[in-house]
C-alpha cells in the first residue's frame, strides 16, 4: 500500500525512529526529532547504500516518487536540497522546546537570523563548502566578539549535523569549525580557601560587627546557596516549619526551584534575622535601605574587611562546601551535585514533594553544618 499526503503528514515522532515504506524502495525516514526525508536503499559494488532525496515538506511526495523513478531509470535524480535556513529551522523546532530558559531560546534563534541566514540562508544545505563556513564564523568573531563566534560556529555545527541525522547530508564539513576562531577566554575560578582555614574564617564572621551581614554570612556559609538566591530570600519561602527553603525559579540560574533543607544551625540563624525584621517579608532586610535586600557586594565587601580580598568571595562557600563534601562527607556526588543546584527537578510541586534525594540531602546539610560547627571550634 502507497503512501498519501495525509499519512506523511500524520507521522509523528516515537522513541526510535521509523520508516513508512511507499512503492519500489521509496521509503519515509521520521527521525526521533521529527524531521522527514525521503530515502531509498540501493546496492553497488556488492554494498547497500542510501540516496536521500530531501527533506518533507520542501521536498513533496509527488516530487520524491519523480526523483526515485529518475534514479531507478539510472538518469540524474532532479533533486534539490533543502536550503540552510530549512534546515536550519527545522533544527529550532526540536532543539528550542529542549531549553528552559527563555532568554536562552531566543538567543538561539537570533544567533543563526543575524549571522548565518543573511549569507547561508538561501543555498542549498548540500552546496556550501568549507570555507563558507569558516568565513562566517571568523566574520561573526570580528571586532573582539570572541564569545559570539562559538556560539556562531556551534550552532551551525548543530544545523549540520541535523541534516546528516535526518538522512540529508552523508556527511558535511562544519566539524570543529571553532578551531579557527580565537581561544575563548577560561574563567578564573572564584576565590575559596582551602578547607584547613574555614574554621578561622567562620570564626572572623562570628565576630563581624554588622549583626544582619554577619548573619547573613553565616547563613550563606550553611546553605552555599549564590549570593543572588539568598538576597532575595522571603520568610514566605520557608516550609515545614522553617525547616526547609524552596527558592523559586526566578532566582535560580537554571530557572528551576531549589530544594534547601535547613539544618538546625541555619534554623537558629534564621530566628534570629526574624525577630529583628519585625513584619517585614524579606529575610535579609537591609538596615540601610529598609524594604530591599541587601546589596550585591555586601558579603564581598565584608569579606574583604576581614582580611580575605583575592582569597574568599561570597561565591566561594560553593566552592569550599563542594570540595569539602566531595572529599570527606562520603554522600553521593550525585546527592552533592543535585543539592548545588546544577541540576534540579522541573517544578514547583516536584521541586518541594518528590525532589529527588531529599532525604539524603537533609542528612548532607546537617553533617555540612556540623563540620563547619566542628572547623570553628578548632576541632579535627
Amino acid at each position: 500500500m502507497t503512501l498519501t499526503v495525509k499519512a506523511v503528514d500524520a507521522a509523528k515522532p516515537r522513541e526510535k525512529a521509523y520508516k513508512l515504506t511507499d512503492a519500489h524502495g521509496l521509503y519515509l525516514f521520521v527521525s526521533t526529532t521529527g524531521a522527514k526525508s525521503w530515502r531509498a536503499n540501493y546496492t553497488t559494488g556488492g554494498k547497500q547504500k542510501t540516496r536521500t532525496y530531501g527533506l518533507y515538506p520542501a521536498v513533496s511526495l509527488a516530487d520524491a516518487r519523480k526523483a526515485h523513478a529518475s534514479a531507478r531509470e539510472g538518469a540524474p535524480a532532479e533533486v534539490v536540497a533543502p536550503t540552510f535556513e530549512t534546515v536550519a529551522r527545522d533544527w529550532l523546532k526540536a532543539k528550542l522546546p529542549t531549553l528552559s530558559n527563555g532568554k536562552h531560546q531566543i538567543q538561539v534563534e537570533n544567533t543563526l537570523e543575524r549571522y548565518a541566514f543573511p549569507l547561508l540562508g538561501s543555498r542549498p544545505i548540500n552546496a556550501l563548502p568549507r570555507s563558507e563556513l569558516v568565513a562566517v564564523v571568523r566574520a561573526a568573531q570580528a571586532g573582539g566578539k570572541i564569545e559570539t563566534g562559538h556560539r556562531v560556529a556551534s550552532r551551525i555545527s548543530a544545523v549540520f549535523d541535523f541534516a546528516q541525522d535526518t538522512g540529508l547530508l552523508q556527511q558535511h564539513g562544519a566539524a570543529g569549525l571553532t578551531r579557527v576562531l580565537i581561544a575563548r577566554k577560561t574563567k578564573k575560578p572564584m576565590a575559596s580557601i582551602p578547607a584547613e582555614e574555614a574554621g578561622a574564617l567562620m570564626r572572623a564572621i562570628d565576630a563581624y560587627e554588622d549583626s544582619v551581614t554577619r548573619l547573613g554570612l553565616q547563613l550563606l556559609a550553611h546553605t552555599f546557596v549564590r549570593v543572588g538566591e539568598l538576597r532575595g530570600m522571603l520568610w514566605g519561602e520557608l516550609k515545614e516549619k522553617g525547616a526547609v527553603w524552596v527558592v523559586p525559579e526566578v532566582r535560580m540560574k537554571m530557572r528551576i526551584p531549589h530544594v534547601v533543607p535547613l539544618s538546625r544551625q541555619a534554623q537558629a540563624i534564621l530566628a534570629t534575622l526574624r525577630k529583628m525584621s519585625g513584619d517585614g517579608s524579606l529575610v535579609l532586610d537591609s538596615p540601610i535601605h529598609p524594604g530591599h535586600p541587601l546589596s550585591e557586594n555586601t558579603f564581598l565587601f565584608a569579606l574583604y574587611r576581614l582580611g580575605y580580598r583575592g582569597r574568599m568571595t561570597a561565591h566561594g562557600f560553593r566552592a569550599l562546601a563542594s570540595t569539602v563534601l566531595n572529599e570527606q562527607s562520603g554522600f553521593p556526588h550525585d546527592v552533592i551535585e543535585r543539592q548545588l543546584a546544577h541540576k534540579e527537578t522541573d517544578a514547583v510541586r516536584a521541586a518541594y514533594n518528590r525532589a529527588e534525594y531529599l532525604t539524603q540531602r537533609r542528612a548532607l546539610m546537617q553533617w555540612w553544618s556540623d563540620w563547619l560547627d566542628s572547623a570553628t571550634r578548632g576541632e579535627g
